[in-house]
């Protein structure tokens, strides 16, 4: 081709602007978010028909360690304080907040309101928001690949609203439910492979949205980067069958794009790589020292369950036990990875129409290969992940959350079938949101595509009968999964309840005050978390939740007793002269100032550990002292030197704990009973 003849198709091939977007050039931008925010608060009702300052999906467990994450976010960065290390929690040792689920990215952008409306109204804001990013992130994507509003709003509400993210929000766990950057990072992937002026420009973004997907999850950020391997060698392999010398030659033009993102990410965390696997608080091993790698992966059928199965653990199981211990106390929920028999069907259907669309094939097959990887990995069950589970770093993933790449491909396939059927057209251009859209845009015209069948009918007939077909497909896969989805829509919700003691007299606790309440905080119980959070962290508390608050990872034995005499479930302690020493070291090693045991009668059961009047006979048991009652609860300031603790059995432990009841309506009264049993018995068998 001549220079003539190149500038020629040059100024010809100029971007045009269709006459729909000059007339309507913002209302799509506009009703698209609307719709999605509304739906979202439908999602969500029972936290805006009450208040979303005073309930939650549950005020504790992972819930209530994300709204406590949310609280010192804001707080560290009103106090001047680094966010990303604490000694609030795990005092004086303390912990690194970035091995946990702490969204620090996303407690960032939330500090202005959480200063001013507090944590809980932060949680519910992000939470509602969370599907509506993740829908409008789609449907830009898809917008920028060139398909039709229809098609792209379908596409969004698919992977916004989808089970993977509905049901981490149901759990609290919006460190996996925020996935609105993948679909970002797959448009500025598929810029930064190709040539052009702004290839480098859209490696800077990618680089930039990895960095971002890191503080938002460390895992859901190394599942990003796979991802994008996967499609990147997926398109090498099939070009490779076609023309090597044409893939090798692609492949070098990607490099610079590849190679910015690669160092825009590399420089910017490699400081917070460090602090994760190396810094103050790190956590070696497995970071959840009870898991076992590739155990919490994929049964085969969660694709097209109406009820969850997480590794060994079925949705009614994890029902029972929010029951007990806290936790999401809806229906037993869909599996995140349901797509639904009626997603497949519409899937084989457009595989079978457009069967010659290689790159149709090329998204089905990265959805197969995430799949794949996501199924759970043992001795029992084999999968590709057993290939990777024990590598370092990998053995902390959860495969099972490569689901939300499945969900992007189906969101896409979804808006190929609805777009390529209502338009007539057997094409739908550049339908896969990692290929860049041209210089035209993601509005300009299309290339004159062959027309379906249906196309060549006459008029308003036709045009009726492609729409009629393309909602058909619409119903038939999202009809199934909003079925599943159903019974907890809205999501339930339980009231915010902070016992009295802790907004009073608690918030007149000198400087430098160690609180150990009751439930004693571990990973297993976890209501302290946001108690202390509702209180402006006037205080430290000497345990904590997440992966460090695990029995195993515990420095001193004091730490498994506390657990154990606060978790229902766990066995008895027995309350002999060993055990009560070991819990005495533990308090004077943690400096503890002050033990609260509030009283239960406000609060829900999984907030009370093993009641209210448990606590205060095995606390009186390891003081050896009797409490005083303070504004609704139980209390005991230590001094230099405690009293000699008093040695007992689990059934006499017991059975004071029974003359208190649980949740009476005198505090003092039961305190002094179930105290003057402990302390009586103890002088009856020195007699």
């Amino acid at each position: 081709m001549t220079a003539g003849t190149e500038a020629a198709v040059a100024t010809a091939s100029r971007p045009t602007i269709r006459s729909d977007r000059r007339v309507h050039p913002a209302w799509p931008a506009v009703l698209a978010p609307a719709s999605y925010v509304a739906l979202s608060v439908g999602v969500l009702w029972h936290v805006w028909a009450a208040s979303p300052g005073a309930v939650m999906t549950c005020p504790c467990t992972d819930a209530g360690r994300t709204a406590w994450y949310l609280a010192w976010t804001a707080h560290a960065l009103a106090h001047g304080q680094a966010p990303w290390y604490s000694t609030v929690l795990f005092h004086p040792r303390g912990f690194s907040t970035l091995v946990d689920t702490s969204v620090p990215a996303l407690g960032v952008v939330a500090t202005p309101l959480t200063l001013v409306a507090g944590p809980v109204v932060s949680m519910n804001v992000l939470v509602t928001l969370t599907p509506v990013a993740g829908a409008t992130a789609m449907w830009w994507a898809l917008g920028r690949a060139g398909f039709g509003l229809p098609a792209r709003w379908l596409g969004g509400l698919w992977f916004g609203f989808s089970p993977f993210v509905l049901v981490q929000l149901a759990f609290g766990w919006l460190d996996l439910a925020f996935v609105a950057l993948f679909p970002l990072a797959a448009v500025a992937a598929a810029a930064a492979v190709r040539p052009g002026l702004r290839q480098r420009r859209a490696g800077v973004a990618l680089g930039l949205l990895v960095v971002a997907e890191f503080f938002v999850s460390s895992e859901l950020c190394l599942l990003l980067v796979i991802a994008l391997g996967l499609a990147l060698v997926g398109a090498a392999a099939s070009g490779v069958a076609r023309d090597r010398a044409v893939v090798i030659r692609r492949a070098r033009r990607a490099l610079p794009g590849l190679g910015v993102a690669a160092g825009v990410a590399a420089v910017l965390l490699a400081v917070p790589v460090w602090y994760f696997l190396a810094g103050p608080g790190h956590l070696t091993g497995t970071v959840w020292s009870n898991a076992v790698p590739g155990d919490l992966g994929n049964a085969p059928v969660n694709f097209v369950s109406t009820r969850g199965q997480w590794g060994p653990l079925g949705a009614s199981q994890l029902a029972h036990l929010a029951r007990v211990l806290g936790g999401y106390a809806g229906p037993p929920l869909p599996a995140p990875a349901d797509l639904g028999i009626g997603m497949l069907v519409v899937w084989a259907f457009a595989l079978w129409r457009w069967r010659r669309d290689a790159r149709l094939w090329g998204v089905t097959a990265l959805a197969a290969a995430a799949a794949a990887l996501s199924l759970r990995a043992g001795p029992t069950h084999w999968s590709p992940w057993a290939l990777v589970e024990h590598l370092p770093v990998l053995d902390n993933v959860v495969q099972a959350r490569l689901s939300v790449v499945v969900d992007l491909c189906a969101a896409t396939v979804l808006a190929v079938v609805v777009d390529r059927l209502a338009s007539g057209r057997t094409a739908a251009g550049r339908f896969a949101p990692w290929r860049a859209p041209s210089r035209q845009g993601a509005g300009t015209a299309r290339p004159t595509q062959q027309p379906t069948p249906s196309a060549q009918l006459p008029g308003v007939a036709g045009r009726g009968l492609r729409v009629a077909v393309a909602g058909a497909c619409a119903v038939i896969a999202t009809v199934p999964v909003a079925v599943a989805l159903a019974p907890n829509l809205p999501l339930a919700v339980q009231p915010v309840r902070v016992p009295a003691w802790f907004t009073g007299p608690g918030q007149e606790l000198p400087a430098g005050s160690v609180v150990l309440p009751y439930p004693f905080p571990t990973a297993d119980t976890q209501s302290a978390l946001l108690w202390q959070a509702l209180t402006d962290f006037r205080f430290a508390m000497p345990g904590g939740g997440g992966p460090a608050g695990t029995v195993a990872r515990a420095h001193l034995a004091g730490f498994a007793v506390l657990r154990d005499a606060s978790l229902p479930t766990a066995p008895l302690p027995i309350p002999d002269r060993a055990s009560l020493d070991a819990v005495r070291t533990a308090l004077r090693r943690w400096g503890v100032t002050t033990v609260v045991v509030p009283d239960g009668v406000s609060l829900a059961s999984y907030d009370r550990g093993r009641g209210d009047a448990y606590g205060v006979a095995f606390l009186t048991a390891v003081l050896g002292s009797a409490p005083r009652a303070d504004d609704g609860a139980w209390v005991w300031s230590l001094g230099p030197v405690l009293a000699e603790p008093v040695p007992t059995t689990a059934p006499a432990l017991a059975a004071c704990s029974d003359l208190g009841g649980d949740g009476g309506a005198t505090v003092a009264g039961r305190g002094t009973i179930v105290a003057r049993c402990v302390l009586r018995g103890e002088r009856e068998i020195r007699s």
